[in-house]
């Protein structure tokens, strides 16, 4: 009785089966045949080529690299597993011809298993029978042989290629060559998708990181810069909450200013101390970001600690916001589940913090800004009426003597009865009592024309502060043109009074342009320096000039223009520039003035003379 020829078991993946031919082919017809063959298997070694220069999504080009090693070997199933990044842990990314998704769930470390053996020593295995092979670990039942190929990059494996068949001795050593030559192809493929990805999620952050910053700097409002910081990090990070804490005045405690996510309504938290706290170790490195993958890790003593596990978070990430490498606070990140922040969010995170410690720091300085702006507008109110108060008493003071002696001359003329030598008493007391008024304005005037606060200073940073109040004041088009003298300009004397001067004489140049071009189209200079003596800068005396391209001055008025309520202007009081005649005389130094100007025969250029540090101090 004739045997029965066993069953051939079928192959997976395509469901192609392997059949068998009855009759051999004869040599002539056996050669095209192999020919036509090695084309087929050569070709999927073309199409992984190719694909280096294509646009591939990394899961596409990694199928398309499985499918080439199934094809090109005829095994039943394959599998190509990548070494995970920071581990040794391989995991299946692709698979073919297996007969349920449970084989993506196979992990297995370096060394283990036939795949883990290829990935440790990097070397290719080819087993014929791997029932016999203490190494094998089944994942699936009826496979019978196996053959594995590291994939390299720089030398350096980054995975493995394996693929399985039912038969027993199903890879040859043509299999093992082309196989060997598709992982070389592929590991290049692996290679320029990651950077194509990387490429492409650089650009999204950068993308964003540009939009976050024109969103932080739209606003010079602190509160709303807070606000927009937090909710842009929550959204990008995808963080059920982000939190930004700000020092207060002290340096002691961080205070809550904005918060963002889904469970931001439910945190109720006190300011936190500095001392001791996991978010003040941000400090300790600028510019990087702190991960804590696992709070309840953390000093049990820490109150922000206690308070972030309390409410349900179980890691976070803080990063410092600092301006001129001084701390202003930190930005944090929260997560409910106990892991390590990505390398990519990190960057994102760092990114947010430098962004957003710049659009603070442009929210403090321009409500450093107004402040000071409303503190000159004080000040310069008061010198207002200080002056007209002087003013005043000064042209009282004039008939009010002539009054005394005329009252004194005709009261001793003759004689009075009782009641009006009572009423003359009266009157003298009223007299001198005016008088002891006038007298007091006049000593309140000529002690407010004193500097009250002298101190060392920079007046080059005294004209950067006042230009930054007059920032707004320029008409569109009108060109403020600004060239200090390098360095520190050393000086002794009252900044606010000096700045009130500067402000004064820039603000009038800007007037007298916009008085002669409507438009707008007019030029004021600012200058300071050292002054020349003889071709040498003297250090013992400093200037600064202000310039315009203007109408100039009428010579009748250039003749009073530093006495009060003296003005060219409609609107004008006619008290700016005696008040600057009168800061200038303070401080010991000298302003002049020359009217047309001489390099461009017209406009006016302001000049004022101040002792230097050194000369001051003597």
């Amino acid at each position: 009785m004739a045997r029965k020829r066993p069953k051939q078991p079928p192959t997976l993946g395509h469901g192609r089966h392997e059949r068998v031919s009855k009759t051999l082919p004869s040599a002539s017809s056996t050669e095209p045949a192999l020919a036509v063959k090695g084309r087929g298997r050569l070709a999927s070694l073309t199409g992984v080529s190719e694909a280096l220069g294509a646009d591939l999504a990394p899961k596409k080009a990694l199928q398309m690299i499985l499918e080439a090693a199934h094809r090109t070997t005829r095994a039943s199933s394959a599998s190509l597993m990548l070494i995970q990044p920071g581990t040794d842990i391989l995991q299946v990314k692709v698979a073919e011809g297996f007969h349920s998704d449970s084989i993506f769930k196979t992990r297995l470390r370096v060394g283990q298993g036939v795949t883990g053996w290829v990935a440790e020593t990097g070397v290719p295995l080819r087993i014929g029978n791997v029932s016999k092979d203490t190494r094998y670990v089944r994942v699936q039942k009826g496979l019978r042989s196996e053959m594995a190929v590291p994939l390299k990059l720089r030398g350096q494996v980054i995975g493995v290629i394996s693929v399985d068949s039912t038969r027993l001795n199903h890879f040859s050593a043509e299999d093992e060559e082309l196989l060997v030559s598709l992982a070389a192809h592929s590991a290049r493929l692996i290679e320029s998708t990651r950077r194509l990805v990387l490429a492409r999620r650089r650009t999204k952050e950068l993308q964003f990181l540009t939009r976050a910053g024109h969103e932080l700097a739209a606003s010079l409002n602190q509160q709303q810069v807070l606000e927009t910081l937090a909710s842009m990090t929550a959204e990008q990070l995808r963080a059920p909450l982000a939190a930004v804490f700000l020092l207060n005045k002290e340096g002691t405690s961080l205070e809550l200013g904005a918060a963002a996510g889904r469970l931001a309504n439910e945190r109720d938290w006190p300011e936190f101390p500095v001392a001791d706290s996991l978010l003040s170790r941000g400090f300790e490195s600028p510019a990087e970001v702190l991960d804590i993958p696992d709070l309840s890790l953390e000093a049990s003593g820490d109150a922000a600690r206690s308070a972030f596990l309390t409410a349900g978070f179980a890691a976070a990430a803080v990063v410092p916001l600092s301006a001129q490498q001084k701390p202003m606070g930190v930005l944090l990140v929260l997560r409910r589940k106990q892991r390590a922040l990505g390398s990519e969010k990190r960057r994102v995170l760092a990114g947010l913090a430098a962004t957003g410690s710049l659009a603070l720091e442009n929210a403090c300085v321009h409500r450093r800004m107004l402040e000071t702006e409303e503190q000159l507008r004080k000040s310069e109110k008061s010198s207002l009426l200080v002056e007209l108060a002087g003013a005043l008493s000064h042209e009282i003071r004039n008939p009010l003597t002539s009054l005394k002696i005329l009252f004194e001359s005709l009261t001793g003329s003759q004689s009075w009865t009782e009641d009006q030598l009572e009423d003359q008493q009266m009157m003298r007391r009223q007299i001198e009592r005016l008088e002891q008024i006038v007298e007091s304005y006049l000593e309140s005037s000529r002690a407010h024309a004193t500097i009250r606060e002298p101190k060392p200073l920079d007046l080059n940073a005294v004209i950067d502060e006042s230009l930054l109040l007059l920032a707004t004041s320029a008409h569109e088009g009108t060109r403020l043109m600004c060239e200090l003298a390098d360095g520190e300009l050393p000086a002794t004397g009252d900044p606010m009074q000096l700045s009130q001067a500067v402000y004064n004489l820039v603000l009038n140049a800007l007037q007298a342009v916009a008085q002669l071009n409507p438009n707008g189209r007019g030029r004021v200079e600012i200058r300071s320096g050292r002054v020349d003596r003889n071709g040498v800068p003297d250090e013992s005396r400093i200037f600064f000039e202000v310039a315009d391209d203007g109408p100039g001055l009428a010579p009748e008025v250039q003749a009073h223009l530093f006495e009060p309520f003296v003005t060219t202007k409609r609107e004008g009081v006619g008290l700016g520039l005696s008040i600057v005649k009168r800061i200038v005389l303070a401080h010991g130094g000298e302003l002049t003035v020359e009217s047309p100007r001489k390099d461009i025969g017209r406009g006016v250029r302001f000049r004022v003379t101040l002792p230097g540090r050194e000369r001051a101090l003597a």
